[in-house]
Order: structure tokens, then C-alpha cells, then sequence
């Protein structure tokens, strides 16, 4: 046992102790003790040590401590260690820990014994932050020593670590080269812990494990990339990865279908337009070099045409050496069909973008791809100029059942209703743009295993028939429809000329529509004989079939099957090759129109802004303008308003005054005088409230009544002007957008209202006799004094009459008037308040529409601005695309270079 071995199992008083000796190791070193006290120059330190331990072993944990604080030669630290062991087992931790920070000594291994106790003090007092201190020591000062590592993982683990497990586990396999260590790290990454650190930390690792064993750095590689998939560090472990196999010399030897297949796994989620080219420049080249690297002969066609496309799309950013390798696998190997389903995938990829980027494509690419699905059916597209004759025809071969049609508007992305369709003109009208797919169990399909596309008539439209022409290679046969009637026009063969540029490879014949407006025999015979001819100028291999979807339409069912049958040579099952191709085509031509698009959808905010901006305009000046119409209204309706009550207060001011002077002849000369004054002031009041309820209130309710009418006409003028400019508005706008609605209810209002007041008019009894005038209290202080005597009366009546007659009465016209229209000025206020909350849901509609339009605008700008300063997002997700699609071109291509559907 080395001497180390014993310090640190404190048997260094072995050394004093020798196998033979039978006594107790106390008596033993006793003795010694006391022989080395006679010699003439003694050292008790190494008994003394040796003394501590057996008292230590014996737990005299007090005498051990004793002997090993008197130690002072080179074996102090190691007493002054066991000193701090002798504490922590007598349970004074802080003692001991004292002791062990005070020890400072050369020796590596007692200062890892050290550390590893300090470790096992500080867990004991849960004080982590100075375990994981002393743990990390004891690794940095020897990662050799026995069971560090192992406890240092342990601790690790327990503690859910797993960044320093992690960390350990990579130093140690770096370190030690160990295949035990690779089996840890491994098992840390398939459980997930190794997912938040970054990839590039394990390179070392990684180049460690693939220069020891081969097998193992398959296997934690194929690991990690799992791990990594999902997570935002995704793409910089595919930058590691990519450096890894660039620098480990893989070469063709090594070739692994495991490994191979996960490069095209990432190859292909990176490919799918989500990240912009800078990124993928910066990991695709390499990608796609490792992946060729690690694919054995029959898998390394698809890399090679991914090199070969990427190259073409971005020359220079592959090394010429991995291209030319690419080129000479292409040239040798054979061609690979594809498969409908992962080209179904793509082209579903490139739609949900384009659908995310606002870009509309129109349903009838969607009806195409499912119609491609479709192995069992073949599509024989029908077409014809505009009043052909086209979709008549369908009909009345497909009249023996109910026809179910699938209708796609080229220009909406709204798909149409399963519809049953007659012969009515208005119905054939308004499929006439759309791509109609029509599945019936008819004799004519089912006998010929296909379906009839009725496709858009074809029209002078340009932008419609390249449209049209453009997807007519997808069918599987074209059946023409010409009109009988007007087949010598130009413009038919001006259509058939165009159309021949498309139809390379597709089988196209013609239905001659309408026979039945030719009236002989022999001119119709003629006529098929002629247009046959015409028709093979272009088309040499097309046939003419004559018919009519007037007449006898059950006789030609057999002929025209025959007729498709004989022509069409169609099958009942569509070769996987036929749809790949189509499907080739389709992505193709996708991808060319949403490179328009991105033009046309500038172009159309550009458009939509200035259209946006000039209504917005026009709807501030019509908010102005409406503001000026509710003030010209209240003003009219309030001035007729206050007109009427002006009309009725002058009748008042005239009336009430004559009817009190009447009054006068209610004086008699034997008139009771020392009462007439109350007796004529009640009088007064009874003709002024029959005055009143006769003739001033039905006066008053009928200009009222007329008043309302006229409001009524002049706020309807108000709301047809309104009318005419939502119409205005809607019509740029496109939608129905601006309802500039007024509130009628108003009138009913105030027709209730005057009904109400005009119940409840009238004044409470005014004090017209009763006064304090002088001319009043002279008369009636006369009247108590004098009435009493006869020859008075006759004075007392002239009086009466005299004052009666002569008073002016203003000031009780006016009382009686102020009264009497309290509650229709009340009216007369809120009428202002009425006729704006008469306008109030069209300015609030207004305003509605203001906001949203400058709303509209500024995301329309922001849009657009976007559009203009980064067009890589739009750009960039093509080029991808574009990549693909070239891969899957050059794969075709190989046996089959001049294949019409990868050009």
C-alpha cells in the first residue's frame, strides 16, 4: 500500500505495526513511543500521527485529536485533515469546516480529500452553492482520482443538473475517450436534456466519438438531430452537423442510409419556404454535400438533383468539385418517376403560402390538383368559344341522370354548390367562366372511365384564354365544341392555332354542335366533310363528330361513346407516371403565376391606396357636407316651427284682447257692483279657455300637423340624397359598405308630442279684474261705496263699460300667451337635439367608414412598404420552391430529357 493509499485510509500506523504483531496496535505504539524518547535526537510526530489514527479508527475522536495537533513535520496537513474528519464525526460541522478551508498543501491528492469532504460537510448542511464549489474543485484538480466523476454525476443527477451533467459527461468523453462516458452523454440526449444547449458545444465531442468508435457517433448524432428538430436551435445544429461531416473526411466507404436519411429529412423541412435564402445559404450547400456523402449509390440520385438544381439557382455556392460529382451520378443512374403523393404534398405547400401571403390563385388549381389525385378517372376537358354551344352539349349527353357538378370560379376562391342543372340559357350563363367537373354514372363516362371538365368559354379576354390554354395540358384528352353555325368565323381557328401550342402530347377531337340548324342532308354532310378538313390543318389526327343538342340526343349517345372511346384510348386506371408529369406541369406553372402575382399585388395596393385615399377625400367632404345638410334642416324645420307658434301667438295677441273688451256687455246697469269685479274677472276666464280650446288649439294642432308633414317631405329629401351618395360610396368601394340610414322614429316623436300637448293645453285662471291697478281699485272701492244707491248705478255701469272697453289689456295677452306656450317652446328647444339624433347613425356610419378607410390605408402602405424594402419574404420562398421543383425536374429528366412537362 502506497503511502498516499494509507494517509487517506489513516493506516499509517501499519508502518509501526507489522503482520506478526498479536497486541493491540495502542500497546504496539506505545512501546515505540517509548523507545524513540531515548535516542538522543527524537521525532514523537510520526507515532503521535500514527496514535491519532488507531484512537481515530477506535472512535476516541478527543484523543485523536490531541495527538494530531502536536504534528509538525510534513505530515501536518494530513493531521490538521484528519483533525476536520474527527470533528464532522463528533457532528461540529463548522469546526471541521473551519479546519479544511485552513488547509493549504501541495499535495493534490489530500487537497481533492479535502474537497471531497467539504463536499459531503456542505451536502450535510444543504449548503448547495459550496457543494457544487467543492465538487467542481475536486474535478478541476484531479478528474482521475477514484469515484470523482462518479460522484460527481451523481450529485449532478440527483439534483436534476443536467447542464452540468451534461458538461461532465462531454469533458469526460473528450477526456478519457471512454465508451462509458459516450453511453452517458447518449442517454442524457435521448431524454431530452441536452436540447437547450447549444448545438455547436458538442462538436469536440462528436469529432471524439467519431474518431473512437464509428458506430457510437451514429447513433448520439442521430440522437441529437431528433432532439434538435423541433427546437429554435434547430438550424445551428444543422450548421454543426455540417461542419462535423466536412471535417471527419467521410467519404463513400461510409455511406449510411440512416444518416443519409436524415440530411434529406432536414433538407426538405428547410426547403419549405419558411426561412429566406440568406439562411439557407448559409447550411443548404453543405447540407446537400454531406447528404450525397452519406448516401450510398442507390439513394444518391435525389441529393445529386438537388445539387444540380441548387447550383442552377444560385451558381457558385457549391463547391464545382461536389457538382461535377453530382453530374456524373445523374448521368448515370436511372430516372426517377416520383411519387403522386409527396408532389400532391408540395404543391399543397406552395398553395397554404400563397394563401398566407394573400395571393389568390383561383379555386380551379385546387379542383385540378384533386383531379390529378384521381388515378381512376381520366379528364377529358370540353371547350369552345363563348355561345359555342359547350355547356348545352354537356347537358344533353349527361340528361339520362342527374348531373352533379363541381364548379370553380376562376376568379373567386368561394368553391360553388353541388348543383343540378337544366337546359335553361341563365344556368349555362353562369357556369360560363367557371371549371366545372361533372361525375354522373352517364354511359358516355363510365363506359370511358373519365370525367368532363366544362372549361371557361373562350372569349376575346386575353388574360383568359392564356389561362385557359396554360392548364390545358393537365387534361388527359380535349374535346373541341364548334358551333356549326359559325365555323368559318376567323377567330375560332385564330383559338385553334393558340391551342395547338399547348397540346403537344394530348389527344384533341371536335364535337360540331348544332347540326340541327342546318337543313339538308347533303349540306350537313358537306359541312362535316369541310370543317374535318379545316380542323386537320392544325390538329392532323383530330376527328370530327357532327350532333345536336336539340334533337335525337338518345339516338347519338352510342355513336358519340364509341366516338370518345375509338379516339381517347382511355384506360381504367391513369399511369402513376401520367399524373407525376401533370403534377410536374401544374407546380411549374403555379410557381410562374405567383412570380406575377407578387407584380400584380404591388400594383393592386398601389391602386387600392390611391382609390382608398381619393374616397377618403370625398368622405371627408361629404362628412362636411352632412354636416351642413343637419344644420340647413334644423334651421328650415326650426323657422317653420317657430313661424307656426308666431302665427298663433299673433291670433292670441289679437283675439284675447277683443274678447275681454266684449266683456263689457256682461255690465248691466243693475249689476250687483260690489261684486261685478270677481263675477266679470270669472267670466273673462270662461271665454278665454273656450277661445282657447275652439279655436287657438285645433288652429294650433293642424299648422302643427302640417308642419310635420313638411319636415317629414324635407327630411326624406334629405335621406334620398343620403341614399344616392351610399350608392355612390358602395359602387368605388366595391361592397356594401357606407348605409347612410336616418332615423324616422323622430317624427313619430313628435307627433306623439304635439298629440300630448296639445291635450294638455290651456292656462290656469289669470287675475284679470282682481288687479291693483289704480284704474281697478277705483272701480271696485266705487262699487262698495257707491253701488248701493240707485242713482249711483248708472255711473258705476258707464264705468265699468268705459274701462271694460278701453283697456288694453297687453299685459294679460301676454301672461296668458307665455303660459300657453311653455311646453311647445320646451319642443321647440329639443327639436335641434331631435334632428341630430336624426342624422346621427349616418355621421356615425361616416365617421365609421373614415376611420376604417384610413385604417385601410396606412396597412395598405405598411403593406406595400414591407412589400418594397423586403422582398426577399416574397421572393425568396419562390426561389425555393423553384429549387424543388427543378430537382424534381432533373430527376425526370434522365431517360426522358425532352419531356413536355419539365420544360
Amino acid at each position: 500500500m502506497t503511502l498516499e493509499k494509507q494517509l487517506i485510509e489513516k493506516r499509517y500506523y501499519e508502518k509501526y505495526y507489522p503482520n506478526e504483531e498479536r497486541n493491540h496496535p495502542v500497546e504496539v505504539l506505545g512501546k515505540a513511543y517509548m523507545e524513540e524518547q531515548k535516542n538522543d535526537m527524537y521525532d514523537l510526530s510520526y507515532i503521535r500521527f500514527a496514535q491519532g489514527e488507531v484512537y481515530f479508527h477506535s472512535q476516541d475522536f478527543e484523543a485523536a485529536i490531541f495527538k494530531w495537533e502536536n504534528i509538525n513535520n510534513e505530515l501536518e496537513p494530513w493531521a490538521k485533515k484528519n483533525i476536520g474528519d474527527s470533528y464532522y464525526e463528533l457532528g461540529l460541522l463548522s469546526a471541521a469546516e473551519d479546519i479544511y478551508t485552513a488547509i493549504h498543501s501541495d499535495s493534490n491528492t489530500l487537497s481533492v480529500e479535502v474537497s471531497l469532504q467539504l463536499f459531503s460537510l456542505y451536502l450535510e448542511q444543504s449548503k448547495m452553492e459550496d457543494a457544487y464549489s467543492a465538487i467542481k474543485r475536486a474535478l478541476e484538480l484531479d478528474p482521475d482520482y477514484p469515484n470523482v466523476t462518479e460522484i460527481a454525476r451523481a450529485f449532478y443527477e440527483e439534483q436534476e443538473d443536467w447542464i452540468n451533467a451534461i458538461e461532465l459527461a462531454v469533458r469526460e468523453s473528450i477526456r478519457t475517450e471512454s465508451l462509458e462516458w459516450f453511453v452517458i452523454l447518449e442517454e442524457y440526449v435521448d431524454k431530452g436534456f441536452t436540447k437547450v444547449m447549444n448545438p455547436h458545444y458538442f462538436f469536440n465531442v462528436l469529432m471524439t466519438v467519431y474518431a473512437v468508435d464509428r458506430a457510437r457517433f451514429k447513433t448520439i448524432t442521430i440522437s441529437l438531430w431528433e432532439s434538435y428538430r423541433t427546437e429554435s436551435f434547430y438550424l445551428e445544429w444543422v450548421k454543426t452537423v455540417n461542419n462535423i461531416f466536412l471535417n471527419s473526411n467521410w467519404d463513400s466507404v461510409e455511406a449510411d442510409d440512416e444518416l443519409s436519411m436524415q440530411f434529406s429529412t432536414t433538407y426538405f423541412e428547410l426547403m419549405n419556404g419558411e426561412l429566406l435564402v440568406d439562411k439557407l445559404k448559409e447550411v443548404i450547400p453543405n447540407l446537400v454535400s454531406n447528404w450525397l456523402t452519406t448516401s450510398k449509390l442507390h439513394n444518391a440520385l435525389i441529393p445529386s438533383a438537388g445539387i444540380l438544381a441548387w447550383s442552377e439557382v444560385f451558381p457558385s455556392t457549391i463547391d464545382s468539385s461536389v457538382v461535377v460529382k453530382a453530374e456524373n451520378i445523374l448521368f448515370k443512374a436511372e430516372a426517377q418517376k416520383g411519387n403522386v403523393d409527396e408532389l400532391v404534398a408540395f404543391v399543397e405547400l406552395i398553395l397554404h403560402w400563397a394563401e398566407s401571403n394573400g395571393v389568390k390563385l383561383g379555386n380551379n388549381v385546387s379542383l385540378l390538383v384533386q383531379q390529378l389525385l384521381d388515378r381512376k378517372r381520366n379528364h377529358l376537358f370540353v371547350a369552345g368559344s363563348v355561345k359555342s354551344g359547350k355547356s348545352s352539349f354537356i347537358h344533353s349527353v349527361l340528361t339520362e341522370n342527374t348531373i352533379e357538378a363541381n364548379a370553380f370560379d376562376s376568379d373567386s376562391q368561394e368553391e360553388g354548390d353541388t348543383n343540378n342543372f337544366d337546359d335553361s340559357s341563365s344556368e349555362e350563363e353562369a357556369i360560363e367562366d367557371s371549371w366545372v367537373e361533372y361525375n354522373v354514372s352517364s354511359t358516355i363516362l363510365s363506359d370511358n372511365y373519365c370525367s368532363f371538365i366544362d372549361t371557361p368559354g373562350l372569349s376575346g379576354n386575353e388574360k383568359e384564354q392564356r389561362e385557359f390554354f396554360e392548364y390545358v395540358p393537365l387534361s388527359d384528352g380535349l374535346l373541341y365544341v364548334l358551333d356549326a353555325s359559325t365555323i368559318a368565323k376567323e377567330v375560332e381557328r385564330d383559338n385553334l392555332l393558340k391551342l395547338k401550342q399547348f397540346v403537344k402530347d394530348i389527344p384533341v377531337h371536335f364535337i360540331l354542335n348544332k347540326m340541327d340548324t342546318v337543313a339538308r342532308v347533303e349540306d350537313a354532310d358537306k359541312l362535316v366533310e369541310v370543317t374535318e378538313a379545316r380542323v386537320q390543318e392544325i390538329f392532323p389526327s383530330a376527328n370530327v363528330f357532327p350532333y345536336s343538342s336539340e334533337q335525337a340526343v338518345s339516338i347519338q349517345q352510342k355513336d358519340l361513346s364509341q366516338f370518345v372511346r375509338s379516339n381517347y384510348s382511355f384506360h381504367n386506371f391513369v399511369s402513376e407516371e401520367n399524373r407525376v408529369a401533370k403534377l410536374l406541369y401544374l407546380i411549374r406553372k403555379v410557381i410562374i403565376d405567383l412570380k406575377t402575382k407578387r407584380v400584380e399585388k404591388e400594383n393592386g395596393l398601389i391602386d387600392s391606396i390611391q382609390l382608398n385615399e381619393d374616397i377618403l377625400v370625398r368622405l371627408k367632404g361629404f362628412q362636411n357636407k352632412l354636416d351642413d345638410i343637419e344644420k340647413e334642416k334644423t334651421s328650415d324645420i326650426k323657422d317653420s316651427y317657430h313661424s307656426v307658434k308666431v302665427e298663433i301667438k299673433k291670433k292670441l295677441e289679437k283675439g284675447i284682447p277683443t274678447l275681454l273688451k266684449e266683456s263689457s256687455e256682461l255690465v248691466k246697469e243693475d249689476s250687483n257692483f260690489k261684486q261685478i269685479h270677481t263675477e266679470l274677472n270669472e267670466k273673462m276666464n270662461e271665454k278665454i279657455q273656450t277661445y282657447l280650446q275652439k279655436e287657438v288649439i285645433p288652429e294650433l294642432c293642424s299648422s302643427l300637423d302640417g308642419w310635420v308633414e313638411v319636415s317629414l317631405e324635407n327630411l326624406l329629401q334629405s335621406q334620398q340624397y343620403l341614399n344616392e351618395m351610399s350608392e355612390t360610396f358602395n359602387e368605388m368601394f366595391g361592397e356594401e359598405k357606407v348605409k347612410l340610414n336616418c332615423d324616422f322614429k323622430v317624427l313619430d316623436d313628435w307627433r306623439r308630442d304635439i298629440n300630448r300637448m296639445a291635450n294638455r293645453a290651456g292656462v290656469e285662471k289669470e287675475n284679470i279684474m282682481l288687479r291693483l291697478k289704480p284704474a281697478q281699485f277705483l272701480l271696485k272701492s266705487a262699487g262698495k261705496l257707491l253701488g248701493v244707491l240707485p242713482q249711483n248705478k248708472t255711473l258705476l255701469y258707464n264705468q265699468y263699460k268705459k274701462y271694460l272697453e278701453n283697456e288694453s289689456y297687453e299685459d294679460i295677452t301676454a301672461s296668458i300667451s307665455s303660459k300657453f306656450f311653455v311646453q311647445f317652446d320646451l319642443f321647440e328647444n329639443a327639436l335641434e337635439r331631435d334632428i341630430a339624433a336624426f342624422f346621427n347613425a349616418s355621421f356615425n356610419n361616416i365617421n365609421r367608414t373614415i376611420e376604417d378607410t384610413k385604417l385601410a390605408v396606412e396597412q395598405q402602405e405598411e403593406e406595400l412598404s414591407n412589400m418594397r424594402q423586403n422582398p426577399e419574404l416574397y421572393n425568396d420562398p419562390l426561389a425555393v420552391f423553384e429549387v424543388r421543383l427543378l430537382q424534381l425536374e432533373k430527376m425526370r429528366k434522365i431517360g426522358n430529357p425532352s419531356s413536355v412537362y419539365s420544360e
